[in-house]
């Protein structure tokens, strides 16, 4: 796998920053307390007219609408022109255009800008979240950012939690609202035992606002197995694994009104689920939906550097949550990946759903990296490796939208002869004569109505196919983010960097 993936890294194409001179549109008053706008992000995919402290000014002739365009560099759309011909710049001359809707113009000029909804703050700070999923500044070689100080040498393995601001500024997409615990109130898992005092299950269980962290699992692995018996995660938790190695095995579940949960550097699995059954999800989001993502009973969750391995049934299903984020995460070798679907109820109101994937790798999934019902996802920088049956599916009305993703197929056509199948690695999986090209379904084995799928900047392999249907009917993300130009250098660093941090504070 290593070897394939190097042999069609390739060096993306880049374009030199715009001048400091370069002609601008004022976009307004620059507090000289904050730190410039970065439009580093606009310009290897499109024309960058103009920059200043505060906005980027930009020209796209792909169709992509501002609102994406200034999405993709973390920023968000101003105002949008009609562009002038033969020059990079709005035409005034012409009524103004909206952010929204789009103008469904294949070329336009954006001025992108911050979110001036959040008000940053970097008081105090050199480093670190400025609060609105902005950076206050970075450190420089040899110093680690601690509490918005930059310091010299690397953390203290002992002092936890390690710095928040670090980890909380690495929050994006629809569950970028995840607050977690409170890191001053700092819960302590001093044992591996299944329940009883510092135990995992005591920490989760607990109506305590709690940031949990581990004493075990520094120097060497350590694994918790918390039994048959499912744990049921409350609201207000962090789960804090960063520079340990700790692998919980048993049911992990959140239902009924669970808020601000993060789960982070840690290893997932369920050896107790009844395998090849219906039984046993290693996370499982349970509850009522809404008629808006934000009226979830289950909402803003984050699941980041996290792996996935080994369930009984599905390795992640949610059926109402929303306001979610997987992010930086391994789903390995297992024929059920994730599913997710509208409220447990199947009510009209639990359509509503909202679910980020980025920088994940779905390491040879038989099927389901994911498989949407309904809601809407967005899926960018995510690596799909191998699957068997399909990658990810949009089905019954789903809005998927993939960009800037690396779909890498199983080489070949066929598979096997015809008397001897080839055997799918995954556990319970099916074997199969042929060999699954497609990437990302609108209609999986016609369950019902198809989704609805719009694809950007992907990067097929091995002859993957999206089966792209409507992709005007597909949503655009209202908030800031960086999808990175779709190569093989990025599928392996997906690849290297996917699941739990164990040598973060070395």
């Amino acid at each position: 796998m290593d070897a394939a993936v190097d042999a069609l890294a390739a060096d993306a194409p880049g374009t030199d920053a715009p001048g400091s001179d370069a002609p601008g549109i004022d976009g307004g008053g620059h507090d000289a307390g904050r730190a410039p706008v970065d439009c580093s992000g606009l310009e290897a995919r499109y024309e960058v007219c103009s920059a200043d402290a505060d906005t980027c000014g930009v020209v796209f002739d792909d169709g992509a609408g501002c609102a994406a365009v200034c999405a993709s560099a973390g920023l968000v759309c101003l105002s949008v022109h009609e562009n002038l011909d033969a020059v990079c710049g709005p035409d005034l001359e012409r009524p103004e255009l909206t952010c929204a809707p789009e103008s469904g113009h294949s070329s336009d000029h954006c001025l992108c800008g911050r979110d001036e909804t959040c008000t940053p703050s970097c008081a105090g700070r050199t480093c670190g979240s400025d609060g609105c999923g902005g950076s206050c500044g970075g450190c420089a070689d040899g110093e680690s950012c601690v509490s918005g100080s930059c310091e010299v040498g690397a953390l203290d393995c002992d002092a936890l939690p390690y710095d928040v601001d670090a980890l909380l500024s690495e929050r994006v997409g629809f569950g970028r609202r995840a607050a977690g615990g409170d890191p001053t109130n700092l819960y302590r898992v001093t044992t591996n035992a299944a329940s009883g005092a510092g135990s995992l299950r005591t920490g989760l269980e607990s109506a305590e606002d709690y940031w949990i962290v581990f004493d075990i699992g520094a120097t060497s692995a350590a694994t918790i197995d918390l039994g048959e018996d499912p744990v049921r995660i409350l609201s207000n938790k962090t789960v804090d694994g960063r520079g340990r190695d700790v692998t919980i095995d048993g049911a992990l579940e959140m239902r009924n009104g669970v808020r601000d949960v993060i789960l982070t550097d840690l290893r997932l699995t369920n050896s107790h689920g009844r395998r090849c059954t219906q039984e046993g999800d290693v996370l499982l989001i349970r509850g009522a939906g809404a008629a808006t993502p934000g009226a979830f009973e289950n909402r803003d969750i984050w699941i980041h550097h996290v792996d996935f391995f080994q369930g009984g049934d599905g390795l992640f299903d949610v059926r109402g949550g929303s306001r979610i984020t997987v992010s930086w995460s391994e789903f390995r070798e297992h024929s059920k990946g994730l599913l997710l679907s509208q409220a447990a109820a199947d009510e009209i109101e639990g359509r509503e759903m909202e679910m980020t994937f980025h920088h994940n790798y779905f390491n040879r999934l038989s099927r389901r990296g994911p498989r949407l019902t309904y809601g809407r996802v967005h899926h960018f920088n995510n690596y799909q490796y191998e699957w068997w049956e399909y990658g990810a599916a949009s089905v019954f009305e789903a809005q998927f939208l993939s960009e800037n993703n690396i779909y890498q197929a199983r080489p070949g056509r066929t598979c096997g002869s015809i008397f001897s199948p080839c055997t799918d690695p995954a556990p319970c999986g099916d074997d199969d004569y042929e060999v699954s090209k497609l990437a990302v379904s609108n209609d999986w084995a016609a369950e019902g109505d198809p989704g609805y799928v719009r694809s950007t900047g992907d990067l097929l392999l091995q002859d993957a196919v999206v089966q792209v249907r409507s992709p005007e009917r597909v949503f655009t993300p209202d908030y800031p983010f960086v999808a990175e130009v779709a190569d093989t250098a990025l599928a392996a660093r997906v690849r290297d960097g996917a699941g739990p941090r164990t040598s973060y504070c070395r």
